[in-house]
């Protein structure tokens, strides 16, 4: 790899990154929240300087494979490092505000335990009185702040709002992709824009819609924000306040999961939010391409579509299982409508809750665990497997079991009419062999990080890797939707800050920088 021609991607992004930084700032000063301005200042600041400096290390030659595979790679992880900055001077520590930053990119997990009366996070009173912004703030005013009362509860006055909104914003950016927003708004990319988008883009299809890659990476972001903007005026005309509209919208389309609210989508205790909220899930979790086919080629493609379709029968199949076996209370109706939430939720890898999950039935559990493994569809914003993946493994397997009975068959693997080519196929099952083995791997690695620690539990270790390498959120147990990431060990939570950065990247942008071959020119 050259170092100097990625170091001129990098410089780049960090100052797209110093740029966005300043909404959530705008934010917080719109509530009045001085201390949360200077972390995003400060944040900003730094990140800006140190694009300049790293752009005068650089160099204009043009990139290739390798620079995009780092840049998509090592972007996000230095996306999550800066990210977690305004967390760290607001009063949370290092480890956990990398965890929740990376979260943010990908998952949907948290490390929070604290609300105020009217159920928003806040930073726990302790932490945020002591937090450097805090003292900034006192020093700059030219005095010295008296002690916030630390009382048993939380506070209202640690309900930085801005930092809030970043927590969304950053799952908002992170879901389509921030190296595709990059790739969309950078001039003069050109054979490297290609690179960045093969390299960003989730599923083993990855063909341009459109004749240029940026004009591409345009449509879909096109896409994206239009949703976005019709589900926050969806919600706002259901009841929801405009804050939580925003910020839950950048969450759903995102299929990130972080909420505003303590009790996530439950909160709100309408069902009119809940199935707004559901079927923009549904949406966020198909593949974007097809929206996009949908609204300017055919306006049947979804139907057409294999993997939508099977992605549509799973939700369906596990909606009625969980109806009917899962213990739900209340009527039909309202047992399929948050059944049906939840499902969708899960697969989509959003992790929104509607309900405490974890004291469902085991058929239940179990199913909606295997939901956070498949995931949802290739070119959504939803992590895992992948439905399409998931589709042709089953293909391939009903291929080998025909072969002992006709070995000299020939059988073309097909989705809908079009046969699958080796060089999709062989990469597909190899992903899920990896897949498998880095669960295995994590789980037994955060078992001996966890052990003695009496709430880890085999359930608890096990839908923790799960949650976060599929990029769902909550898992069972002790890290179950009522609950948090607060009480793992903090080698367990960093294991899992690169369970949740591996995800993302779908293994190959991550495990390709271990190769040494990697880093020769």
């Amino acid at each position: 790899m050259r170092i100097k021609v990625f170091l001129r991607l990098f410089a780049s992004l960090l100052k797209l990154l110093a740029i966005l930084l300043l909404l959530p700032g705008a934010v917080a000063a719109y509530y009045g929240e001085t201390e949360g301005v200077l972390a995003f200042a400060l944040t900003s600041i730094l990140t800006l300087t140190s694009g300049i400096i790293i752009k005068r290390f650089s160099s204009d030659e043009d990139p290739g494979r390798k620079e995009a595979f780092a840049l998509v790679s090592l972007g996000l992880l230095g996306g999550a490092i800066i990210g977690s900055m305004p967390y760290i001077l607001l009063g949370i520590g290092v480890v956990d505000g990398l965890f929740e930053s990376m979260s943010g990119f990908t998952t949907g997990s948290t490390i929070l335990t604290e609300s105020n009366a009217e159920g928003y996070w806040v930073i726990n009173s302790t932490l945020a009185q002591n937090s450097l912004a805090h003292n900034l703030e006192s020093s700059l005013m030219g005095l010295q702040r008296a002690p916030k009362p630390i009382e048993p509860g939380p506070s209202a006055e640690d309900t930085y709002m801005g930092l809030l909104f970043w927590r969304s914003f950053a799952q908002w950016l992170g879901g389509m992709g921030i190296i595709i927003l990059f790739v969309a708004i950078l001039p003069r990319l050109g054979v490297a824009g290609r690179q960045l988008y093969r390299a960003e883009m989730p599923g083993p299809e990855k063909d341009a819609l459109t004749p240029r890659i940026k004009d591409t990476a345009r449509a879909l972001w096109f896409i994206y924000i239009a949703m976005t903007v019709a589900e926050i005026g969806l919600l706002r005309l259901a009841g929801m306040p405009l804050y939580d509209s925003i910020c839950n919208s950048f969450s759903c389309m995102a299929t990130g999961g972080f909420s505003p609210q303590s009790s996530s989508i439950m909160a709100y205790k309408s069902g009119i939010i809940d199935s707004i909220i559901t079927l923009f899930m549904f949406l966020a979790g198909a593949n974007f391409a097809l929206h996009y086919k949908m609204l300017f080629v055919d306006k049947k493609r979804h139907f057409r579509d294999s993997e939508f379709r099977f992605y549509t029968f799973i939700i369906l199949a596990s909606t009625a299982i969980i109806v009917l076996w899962g213990g739900l209370e209340g009527d039909l109706l309202g047992r399929i409508q948050l059944a049906a939430f939840q499902v969708v939720s899960v697969m989509t890898t959003t992790g929104f809750a509607t309900a405490d999950f974890d004291q469902w039935t085991v058929a239940a559990k179990f199913n909606l665990f295997l939901l956070m493994i498949i995931g949802a569809c290739a070119g959504s914003t939803g992590g895992g497997i992948k439905v399409v993946r998931l589709l042709l493994v089953l293909k391939s397997v009903y291929r080998e079991l025909f072969h002992v009975l006709h070995p000299r068959a020939v059988i073309p693997i097909k989705l809908g009419d079009i046969s699958v080519k080796d060089e999709i196929l062989r990469p597909s099952n190899i992903f899920v062999a990896t897949y498998v083995s880095v669960f295995a791997i994590a789980t037994l690695l955060l078992a001996l990080i966890c052990f003695g620690h009496p709430q880890m539990d085999l359930e608890t270790i096990i839908s923790a890797v799960a949650t976060t390498l599929g990029n769902t959120g909550p898992g069972f147990g002790a890290v179950g939707p009522s609950l948090s990431f607060v009480d793992l060990p903090e080698g367990g939570k960093m294991l899992l800050f690169f369970c949740m950065w591996i995800g993302r990247l779908e293994m190959v942008a991550a495990l390709v920088l271990l190769i040494p071959g990697f880093w020769k020119r």
